[in-house]
Protein backbone atom coordinates (compact mmCIF):
# COMPACT_ATOMS: atom_id res chain seq x y z
CA UNK A 1 0.00 0.00 0.00
CA UNK A 2 1.39 3.42 -0.93
CA UNK A 3 1.93 6.10 1.68
CA UNK A 4 -0.37 8.43 -0.28
CA UNK A 5 -3.30 6.00 -0.27
CA UNK A 6 -5.11 7.81 2.56
CA UNK A 7 -5.89 11.50 2.32
CA UNK A 8 -5.51 12.56 5.96
CA UNK A 9 -7.76 15.36 7.17
CA UNK A 10 -7.65 15.58 11.00
CA UNK A 11 -11.07 16.09 12.54
CA UNK A 12 -12.30 17.21 15.94
CA UNK A 13 -11.96 14.72 18.76
CA UNK A 14 -14.84 12.25 18.87
CA UNK A 15 -16.46 10.81 21.99
CA UNK A 16 -14.93 7.69 23.49
CA UNK A 17 -13.64 8.67 26.94
CA UNK A 18 -12.87 5.66 29.15
CA UNK A 19 -12.87 5.50 32.95
CA UNK A 20 -11.57 2.41 34.76
CA UNK A 21 -11.97 2.41 38.54
CA UNK A 22 -10.72 -0.20 41.01
CA UNK A 23 -11.10 -3.10 38.60
CA UNK A 24 -10.43 -6.57 39.92
CA UNK A 25 -10.54 -9.76 37.87
CA UNK A 26 -9.60 -13.30 38.86
CA UNK A 27 -9.78 -16.70 37.21
CA UNK A 28 -10.57 -19.96 39.00
CA UNK A 29 -8.18 -22.90 38.88
CA UNK A 30 -8.92 -25.83 36.62
CA UNK A 31 -9.61 -28.08 39.57
CA UNK A 32 -10.37 -27.79 43.26
CA UNK A 33 -6.73 -28.46 44.07
CA UNK A 34 -5.23 -25.88 41.68
CA UNK A 35 -5.05 -22.28 42.81
CA UNK A 36 -6.80 -19.55 40.86
CA UNK A 37 -5.09 -16.53 39.36
CA UNK A 38 -5.71 -12.87 40.09
CA UNK A 39 -5.18 -11.06 36.76
CA UNK A 40 -6.04 -7.49 37.83
CA UNK A 41 -6.37 -5.95 41.26
CA UNK A 42 -7.30 -2.34 41.94
CA UNK A 43 -6.61 -1.20 38.38
CA UNK A 44 -7.32 2.48 37.66
CA UNK A 45 -6.95 4.35 34.39
CA UNK A 46 -8.52 7.20 32.41
CA UNK A 47 -8.38 7.45 28.63
CA UNK A 48 -9.29 10.81 27.13
CA UNK A 49 -11.66 11.11 24.17
CA UNK A 50 -9.71 10.89 20.92
CA UNK A 51 -6.56 9.72 22.67
CA UNK A 52 -4.24 6.96 21.46
CA UNK A 53 -3.25 5.05 24.60
CA UNK A 54 -0.83 2.11 24.57
CA UNK A 55 -0.91 -0.60 27.24
CA UNK A 56 2.48 -2.15 27.89
CA UNK A 57 3.39 -4.82 30.40
CA UNK A 58 4.89 -8.27 30.99
CA UNK A 59 3.08 -11.40 29.87
CA UNK A 60 0.27 -12.33 32.22
CA UNK A 61 -0.20 -8.84 33.66
CA UNK A 62 -3.81 -8.61 32.49
CA UNK A 63 -3.56 -6.45 29.36
CA UNK A 64 -5.76 -8.69 27.21
CA UNK A 65 -8.07 -9.34 30.16
CA UNK A 66 -8.60 -5.60 30.54
CA UNK A 67 -9.24 -5.20 26.80
CA UNK A 68 -11.82 -8.01 26.88
CA UNK A 69 -13.64 -6.26 29.72
CA UNK A 70 -13.57 -2.95 27.84
CA UNK A 71 -15.07 -4.78 24.87
CA UNK A 72 -17.76 -6.25 27.11
CA UNK A 73 -16.72 -9.85 26.46
CA UNK A 74 -16.24 -10.47 30.19
CA UNK A 75 -17.20 -8.68 33.39
CA UNK A 76 -15.05 -7.40 36.25
CA UNK A 77 -15.32 -9.10 39.63
CA UNK A 78 -15.16 -5.67 41.26
CA UNK A 79 -14.81 -2.07 40.17
CA UNK A 80 -16.31 -0.30 37.19
CA UNK A 81 -15.52 0.34 33.52
CA UNK A 82 -17.40 3.05 31.66
CA UNK A 83 -17.29 4.65 28.22
CA UNK A 84 -18.63 8.20 27.96
CA UNK A 85 -20.12 7.84 31.42
CA UNK A 86 -22.05 4.64 30.62
CA UNK A 87 -21.04 1.43 32.38
CA UNK A 88 -19.88 -1.35 30.07
CA UNK A 89 -22.27 -4.29 30.48
CA UNK A 90 -21.69 -6.18 27.24
CA UNK A 91 -20.43 -5.82 23.65
CA UNK A 92 -21.60 -2.85 21.59
CA UNK A 93 -20.99 -1.43 18.09
CA UNK A 94 -19.53 1.76 19.61
CA UNK A 95 -16.53 -0.36 20.66
CA UNK A 96 -14.62 -1.98 17.79
CA UNK A 97 -12.13 -4.76 18.50
CA UNK A 98 -9.13 -5.91 16.46
CA UNK A 99 -7.15 -8.99 17.48
CA UNK A 100 -3.78 -10.36 16.42
CA UNK A 101 -5.56 -12.60 13.90
CA UNK A 102 -7.95 -10.69 11.59
CA UNK A 103 -11.53 -11.81 12.25
CA UNK A 104 -12.95 -12.35 8.76
CA UNK A 105 -15.52 -14.89 7.57
CA UNK A 106 -13.68 -17.11 5.07
CA UNK A 107 -16.84 -17.76 3.02
CA UNK A 108 -17.52 -14.05 2.42
CA UNK A 109 -15.80 -11.69 -0.01
CA UNK A 110 -13.89 -8.68 1.32
CA UNK A 111 -16.85 -6.41 0.57
CA UNK A 112 -19.37 -8.76 2.18
CA UNK A 113 -17.17 -9.07 5.27
CA UNK A 114 -17.23 -5.27 5.63
CA UNK A 115 -21.01 -5.23 5.04
CA UNK A 116 -21.70 -7.89 7.68
CA UNK A 117 -22.12 -5.42 10.57
CA UNK A 118 -24.37 -2.94 8.73
CA UNK A 119 -26.55 -5.80 7.45
CA UNK A 120 -26.85 -7.27 10.95
CA UNK A 121 -28.13 -3.97 12.35
CA UNK A 122 -30.53 -3.43 9.44
CA UNK A 123 -28.77 -0.49 7.76
CA UNK A 124 -30.14 0.76 4.44
CA UNK A 125 -28.59 -1.48 1.81
CA UNK A 126 -27.55 1.09 -0.80
CA UNK A 127 -26.01 3.53 1.69
CA UNK A 128 -24.20 0.73 3.55
CA UNK A 129 -22.74 -0.64 0.34
CA UNK A 130 -21.54 2.80 -0.76
CA UNK A 131 -19.89 3.40 2.63
CA UNK A 132 -18.25 -0.05 2.60
CA UNK A 133 -16.86 0.53 -0.89
CA UNK A 134 -15.51 3.92 0.16
CA UNK A 135 -13.80 2.36 3.19
CA UNK A 136 -12.21 -0.28 0.99
CA UNK A 137 -10.88 2.54 -1.19
CA UNK A 138 -9.52 4.28 1.91
CA UNK A 139 -7.70 1.15 3.11
CA UNK A 140 -6.35 0.38 -0.36
CA UNK A 141 -8.50 -2.69 -1.09
CA UNK A 142 -10.87 -1.28 -3.72
CA UNK A 143 -9.57 -3.72 -6.34
CA UNK A 144 -9.88 -6.67 -3.92
CA UNK A 145 -13.53 -6.17 -2.94
CA UNK A 146 -14.58 -9.48 -4.52
CA UNK A 147 -11.60 -11.46 -3.20
CA UNK A 148 -11.94 -13.96 -0.36
CA UNK A 149 -9.73 -13.80 2.77
CA UNK A 150 -7.51 -16.69 1.64
CA UNK A 151 -6.69 -14.70 -1.49
CA UNK A 152 -5.38 -11.72 0.49
CA UNK A 153 -1.92 -11.20 1.98
CA UNK A 154 -1.48 -10.84 5.75
CA UNK A 155 -1.39 -7.05 5.58
CA UNK A 156 -4.42 -6.96 3.29
CA UNK A 157 -6.43 -9.13 5.69
CA UNK A 158 -5.56 -6.74 8.52
CA UNK A 159 -6.71 -3.77 6.43
CA UNK A 160 -9.94 -5.60 5.58
CA UNK A 161 -10.50 -6.19 9.29
CA UNK A 162 -9.94 -2.45 9.90
CA UNK A 163 -12.59 -1.61 7.31
CA UNK A 164 -14.99 -4.12 8.84
CA UNK A 165 -14.63 -2.43 12.24
CA UNK A 166 -14.61 1.16 10.95
CA UNK A 167 -17.84 0.75 8.99
CA UNK A 168 -19.63 0.62 12.37
CA UNK A 169 -18.14 4.04 13.23
CA UNK A 170 -16.87 3.03 16.70
CA UNK A 171 -16.11 5.68 19.28
CA UNK A 172 -13.52 3.37 20.85
CA UNK A 173 -11.11 1.08 19.01
CA UNK A 174 -9.59 -1.74 21.07
CA UNK A 175 -6.52 -3.43 19.60
CA UNK A 176 -4.86 -6.51 21.08
CA UNK A 177 -1.37 -6.84 19.55
CA UNK A 178 -2.84 -6.60 16.05
CA UNK A 179 0.56 -6.60 14.32
CA UNK A 180 2.34 -9.12 16.53
CA UNK A 181 2.21 -11.98 14.02
CA UNK A 182 3.29 -9.94 10.98
CA UNK A 183 6.73 -9.90 9.39
CA UNK A 184 8.87 -6.81 10.00
CA UNK A 185 8.15 -5.09 6.67
CA UNK A 186 4.39 -5.64 6.83
CA UNK A 187 4.35 -4.56 10.46
CA UNK A 188 5.99 -1.23 9.63
CA UNK A 189 3.49 -0.70 6.78
CA UNK A 190 0.57 -1.41 9.13
CA UNK A 191 1.91 0.94 11.80
CA UNK A 192 2.08 3.72 9.22
CA UNK A 193 -1.41 2.80 7.99
CA UNK A 194 -2.83 2.93 11.53
CA UNK A 195 -1.23 6.31 12.21
CA UNK A 196 -2.82 7.68 9.02
CA UNK A 197 -6.24 6.29 9.93
CA UNK A 198 -6.06 7.71 13.44
CA UNK A 199 -5.05 11.14 12.13
CA UNK A 200 -8.03 10.98 9.79
CA UNK A 201 -10.73 9.89 12.28
CA UNK A 202 -9.30 10.59 15.76
CA UNK A 203 -11.32 7.88 17.46
CA UNK A 204 -10.15 6.79 20.92
CA UNK A 205 -7.68 3.88 20.71
CA UNK A 206 -6.51 1.48 23.42
CA UNK A 207 -3.63 -0.51 21.94
CA UNK A 208 -2.05 -3.52 23.67
CA UNK A 209 1.56 -4.29 22.73
CA UNK A 210 4.75 -5.90 24.06
CA UNK A 211 6.90 -3.66 21.85
CA UNK A 212 8.31 -0.52 23.54
CA UNK A 213 9.27 1.12 20.24
CA UNK A 214 5.80 0.51 18.81
CA UNK A 215 4.18 2.06 21.90
CA UNK A 216 6.35 5.20 21.72
CA UNK A 217 5.78 5.56 17.97
CA UNK A 218 2.00 5.22 18.12
CA UNK A 219 0.81 6.50 21.48
CA UNK A 220 -0.19 9.82 23.00
CA UNK A 221 0.35 8.14 26.37
CA UNK A 222 1.77 4.82 27.50
CA UNK A 223 0.48 2.95 30.54
CA UNK A 224 3.06 0.49 31.87
CA UNK A 225 1.43 -2.25 33.92
CA UNK A 226 2.96 -4.21 36.79
CA UNK A 227 3.26 -7.98 36.82
CA UNK A 228 0.46 -10.25 38.06
CA UNK A 229 -1.84 -9.01 39.42
CA UNK A 230 -1.91 -6.11 37.01
CA UNK A 231 -1.91 -2.56 38.29
CA UNK A 232 -0.86 0.78 36.79
CA UNK A 233 2.87 1.09 37.43
CA UNK A 234 3.70 4.22 35.41
CA UNK A 235 2.10 6.46 32.79
CA UNK A 236 4.19 8.37 30.24
CA UNK A 237 3.12 11.30 28.09
CA UNK A 238 4.55 10.91 24.58
CA UNK A 239 5.49 14.50 23.83
CA UNK A 240 6.56 13.90 20.24
CA UNK A 241 5.18 15.77 17.21
CA UNK A 242 2.33 14.50 15.05
CA UNK A 243 1.76 13.43 12.38
CA UNK A 244 4.46 10.85 13.02
CA UNK A 245 6.71 9.18 10.51
CA UNK A 246 8.99 6.20 11.12
CA UNK A 247 12.02 8.50 10.79
CA UNK A 248 11.08 9.79 14.25
CA UNK A 249 12.50 6.58 15.73
CA UNK A 250 16.02 7.80 14.87
CA UNK A 251 15.79 10.98 16.98
CA UNK A 252 17.38 11.56 20.39
CA UNK A 253 13.99 12.44 21.92
CA UNK A 254 12.52 9.13 20.78
CA UNK A 255 15.45 7.14 22.13
CA UNK A 256 15.29 8.94 25.50
CA UNK A 257 11.60 8.20 26.02
CA UNK A 258 12.03 4.64 24.81
CA UNK A 259 14.73 4.09 27.44
CA UNK A 260 12.50 5.51 30.22
CA UNK A 261 9.61 3.27 29.24
CA UNK A 262 11.86 0.20 29.00
CA UNK A 263 13.25 0.85 32.47
CA UNK A 264 9.72 1.06 33.88
CA UNK A 265 8.79 -2.14 32.07
CA UNK A 266 11.85 -3.99 33.36
CA UNK A 267 10.96 -2.89 36.89
CA UNK A 268 7.43 -4.24 36.52
CA UNK A 269 8.43 -7.91 36.45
Amino acid sequence: MSRAAIQVEPTAQAPGAVAIRGVRKGFAGRSRKSAGRLALDGFDLDVRAGEFLCLLGPSGCGKSTLLNMLAGFSAADAGEISVDGEQVRGPGPERGVLFQTPMLFPWLTTLDNVLYGPKARGAERGAARAEAQELLRVVGLESSSESYPHELSGGMRHRAAFARVLVNRPRLLLMDEPFGALDAITRVAMQRFLLQLWERDRMTVVFVTHDVEEAVLLGDRICVMSGTPGRTRAVFDVDLPRPRELELTDTVEFAHLKRQVREALEGSH
